[in-house]
């Protein structure tokens, strides 16, 4: 690296663009010497920096006239001579003692000074460094000028050498030239003159990004570019790319070629191991590229290492593309055989020192086969850790790379499982693509059956059709001999039968046929089943044929606790829907939560945070909903126009119409529309309705009808009668009250009523009183939104109660009852601040200003002092026990500890269980002021 390129012609006037202030300078300091003061000048720069290019032009034409000029540079091969830089400077390299008094005075009287130039001082000799201090603390009247070029910061040696140079700098009246990278206009100017006229702005900026300002790397650029036949006006950001390419890897295959046998092993084996282009001894022995292992991996002594190394802080090569790109050129430049010997050995020996798993599967990923048995070891514990972290697809190249390895079809069908779950995440496009090519290399039945349950869930997420494969492996496993007998395989179908119910909702054309087969199944199993794919299977038929809700709360929960914490994230994700239309939304935060950390599970990160998300909101936990809503947009890799995608865009709108953003949450709505979510039995149910309550809350009662009986329409061309968890029917009533068509509201309102006591939640019969309470007139009317705040009041719907407080207050303030008015708008108010909902506080604030309130009343929290039972629950589950662990500690049934904390929940007005902590807090306060009150 230490070789000089000297420029001339052409490339030497556009090299020196950027540089005409220190060309100046340096005439300047010539200047001040012809008149009798010794001058010295250093030029600081890297390698590239245009360092010997400046000398020379000043050599040239920048010398004062009549000057004489003495050159020479520094050699790391006469470091140690002393006086040897000197004797070249005077032209007599043999001279072994500092130059004589009268070689310092021309022989012949000269009219200038006399210019001493040393390029690369950083090589001197310390002698030699030492006698030219000591020339420029000579008293005044010798004319003399000293430049020396020094490379940039941290090259060259330490020890007396460095010392003498950091003296000669600090030393006053020394100027100091730093030269920096060229700016992007100065590049735009070598550009222009090296192709003849400028390129584009794009081109110019892509060149100053890649060569960093670098002189010497600018003109290898910019003459591959010219070389290439680009146009300077047509150059592209990619004809620059392309230039670049070739400019680096032919400046690191020129470098290779003139090191040594020595130094080639040393950096072929630095690059396998991560040098990073720094002196490896630097990195310390924590580094997997420290001095030693460098050196146990090339097969040469450790103390040569930095040697090598070293050279390279400040080269040309690193300041190229940064460390990355040298060290993949100088990988690129190994033959296959010794690299894979490299890559082997590196692996080797980090594993036996202890490393991490994923650093030692960096160097086994590229290798072409795994012959020994630890790699796969090491590969699987590197895909384990990094399936632990929050985005589990880091463990795809782990996984991959032991599928292209495996030859055991069950082994084959596991990894590909692992792999397929981790693509799952933020790519389920490629998990698909994973699973397919799985499926069709298993012959397998039982194997083939576990790849369609995760196509099947996958696809289900995306939005995919699912059900054929489901069914196909279903019936190929119940054909499998000895099936019905295996518990493992019953099991298994199970799974399989509640996976193909949850696929059959996403085809419309097919829902029907998917309900009957299920019901066909549990018709086949009339005995108590203990499989927890049955009794989810039976819950979800609950749910859709709109019975006690109750008991499809007891279904779905004992499925978890026969899957117990085995349980899959898309069974989770099911069980937690159910509890969320069975108005347990606490629980099903719960349930879903597991899911969301499954580090092997199969839905897109996406799907389950709008599912989070709608929970929050149906809590009142707005911020939340709002925040997961949000990453569910921007999660990586997500497909923009699948089906699937439209939940977290119906999810968003919710929020956004919340927060008062009506047309933010128009445009989601409408973005989901387009996605194909037309073929979605529950998901195009949820846009109708969520634009049915847009519209409404927009002041436009004829848009949100229509959009309403729709979604009646809807649920009748499917076969699903008329589900009492929609919220279709109170939009409706709203609408037909708001426009005068009171009878229908009525009638309308009571058939509302009759479902939703069949369904038997506080939030279907508390919306149930809400519109029929709309509906009514008179005493009545104010009787049943009273009943429809006492039963919401029951339910963990906190916005919903809010909005009815709204609407009763509002009511009672029409007719005269400005206390109660007050009284339930206040409440109504503190809710919806307490949730973050901007659009009711707006509403509350306006209706209680309309009442004559100057502002909200502050309501005590809570709807209720806590039984004794009731705090010992939410202490134990504040404190971090889990609801088994209650149970037994309490001697309470689990079912007991359940309906207790949502009790807690409801009374102290909480979204779930991570509020507890806070909640007790703010209780104690009261109570130790009531027991001491001089107590602060």
């Amino acid at each position: 690296m230490s070789g000089k390129e000297r420029v001339s012609g052409p490339a030497a006037e556009w090299e020196m663009v950027g540089r005409s202030a220190e060309l100046a300078a340096l005439r300047a300091c010539a200047e001040q010497a012809r008149a009798g003061k010794p001058r010295c000048v250093v030029v600081r720069g890297g390698t590239g920096s245009g360092k010997t290019a400046l000398l020379d032009r000043f050599r040239r034409d920048g010398a004062p006239d009549g000057a004489t000029v003495l050159s020479t540079a520094g050699h790391r091969t006469t470091l140690e001579t002393p006086y040897a830089t000197v004797g070249r400077l005077f032209g007599d390299p043999r001279e072994a003692g500092p130059p004589r008094q009268e070689r310092l005075v021309p022989a012949a009287p000269s009219p200038g000074p006399l210019v001493l130039v040393v390029d690369d001082a950083q090589w001197c000799d310390e002698r030699s460094l030492r006698w030219l201090e000591c020339l420029l603390h000579r008293p005044e009247g010798l004319p003399l000028l000293a430049v020396l070029a020094w490379g940039g910061p941290g090259s060259g040696p330490g020890g007396p050498t460095g010392q003498a140079l950091g003296r000669i700098v600090r030393r006053p009246g020394t100027r100091l030239l730093s030269l920096g990278p060229l700016t992007e206009a100065e590049v735009a100017a070598a550009a222009a003159r090296c192709l003849g006229r400028p390129p584009g702005a794009a081109a110019v900026r892509r060149c100053a990004e890649l060569s960093g300002g670098n002189p010497l790397l600018l003109r290898r650029l910019l003459t591959r570019l010219r070389g290439s036949g680009a146009r300077p006006g047509g150059c592209a950001v990619g004809d620059v790319d392309a230039a670049w390419r070739r400019s680096h890897a032919s400046l690191v295959r020129a470098h290779l070629r003139g090191l040594s046998a020595t130094e080639l092993l040393v950096v072929r084996a630095a690059a396998v191991l991560g040098w990073t282009g720094s002196p490896a001894a630097e990195a310390g022995t924590g580094h997997p590229a420290s001095p030693e292992r460098v050196g146990a991996l090339a097969g040469v002594p450790a103390r040569l290492v930095p040697a090598v190394l070293g050279g390279y802080r400040d080269g040309g090569l690193l300041a190229a593309a940064g460390p990355e790109a040298l060290r993949a050129a100088v990988l690129e430049a190994v033959p296959a055989g010794e690299l894979a010997r490299l890559r082997t050995g590196a692996a080797r020996l980090l594993n036996d020192e202890g490393f991490a798993a994923p650093e030692v599967a960096s160097r086994l990923l590229e290798l072409p086969r795994l012959d020994e048995g630890w790699m796969r070891g090491v590969l699987r514990d590197a895909a384990e850790r990094a399936r632990r972290q929050d985005d589990r697809s880091l463990a795809a190249p782990y996984l991959r790379r032991l599928l292209e390895d495996e030859d055991d079809e069950p082994g084959r069908v596991r990894t590909g499982l692992e792999l397929a779950g981790a693509l799952a995440a933020t790519d389920p496009e490629a998990a698909l693509e994973t699973l397919r090519s799985l499926l069709d290399r298993t012959a397998d039945a039982r194997l083939r059956a576990s790849v369609a349950l995760q196509l099947g869930m996958t696809a289900q997420a995306t939005g995919r059709p699912a059900l054929a494969v489901l069914s196909h492996a279903l019936d190929t496993l119940r054909a499998a001999p000895g099936a019905d007998g295996a518990e493992a395989d019953r099991d298994l179908c199970w799974r399989i039968e509640s996976a193909a119910l949850s696929a059959g909702l996403q085809e419309k054309p097919a829902f029907a046929a998917a309900r009957q087969r299920a019901r066909a199944a549990v018709a086949r199993e009339p005995a108590e089943p203990a499989e927890g794919g049955s009794l989810l299977l039976r819950a979800q038929l609950g749910a859709l044929e709109g019975v006690s809700a109750r008991e499809v709360v007891d279904l779905a929960a004992r499925a978890m606790g026969a899957e117990g914490t085995a349980a899959p994230d898309w069974m989770r994700a099911h069980a937690a829907l159910l509890f969320h239309l069975a108005d347990e939304p606490g629980r099903a935060l719960e349930t879903l939560e597991p899911a969301m950390a499954d580090s092997s599970g199969c839905l897109p990160r996406w799907w389950l945070l709008a599912d989070r998300s709608r929970l929050r909101h149906r809590l009142g936990d707005l911020p939340g909903a709002v925040a997961d809503a949000r990453a569910a947009l921007e999660c990586a890799g997500r497909p923009r126009q699948s089906p699937g995608f439209a939940l977290p865009l119906i999810a968003w709108a919710d929020v956004q119409s919340e927060l008062g953003a009506a047309g933010t949450a128009e445009a989601a709505l409408a973005r989901a529309a387009d996605s194909g979510l037309g073929q979605s039995v529950v998901g195009w149910s949820w846009y109708l309705a969520g634009r049915a309550g847009l519209r409404l809350r927009a002041g436009d009662p004829d848009g949100a009808l229509a959009a309403a009986r729709r979604c009646e329409r809807w649920f009748a061309e499917v076969g699903m009668g008329d589900p009492a968890w929609t919220s279709w029917r109170t939009v409706a009533v709203q609408a037909l009250a708001a426009l005068g068509r009171t009878a229908e509201a009525v009638g309308l309102a009571e058939e509302g009523l009759a479902a939703a006591r069949r369904w038997g939640t506080p939030y279907a019969l508390g919306h149930a009183l809400l519109a029929a309470g709309t509906a009514a007139r008179g005493d009545r009317r104010v009787e049943l939104l009273t009943a429809a705040v006492e039963t919401l009041s029951r339910s963990q719907a906190r916005l919903d109660r809010a909005r009815c407080e709204l609407l009763l207050g509002r009511e009672l303030s029409v007719r005269g009852d400005t206390r109660g008015a007050v009284a339930h708008l206040s409440r109504a108010h503190e809710t919806a601040r307490r949730c973050g909902s901007l659009l009711v506080v707006a509403k509350a604030r306006e209706a209680l200003a309309a009442a004559g309130a100057d502002r909200p009343r502050r309501s005590a929290a809570g709807a209720g002092p806590l039984s004794g039972t009731e705090r010992q629950v939410a202490e134990a589950a504040a404190a971090g026990a889990t609801n088994q662990e209650i149970a037994e500690a309490l001697f309470l049934s689990r079912r007991t500890v359940e309906t207790h904390l949502t009790a807690v929940y409801r009374k102290l007005g909480l979204a779930g269980r991570t509020d507890l902590p806070a909640a007790l807090r703010a209780l104690a306060r009261p109570a130790a002021h009531a027991a001491d009150p001089a107590a602060s």
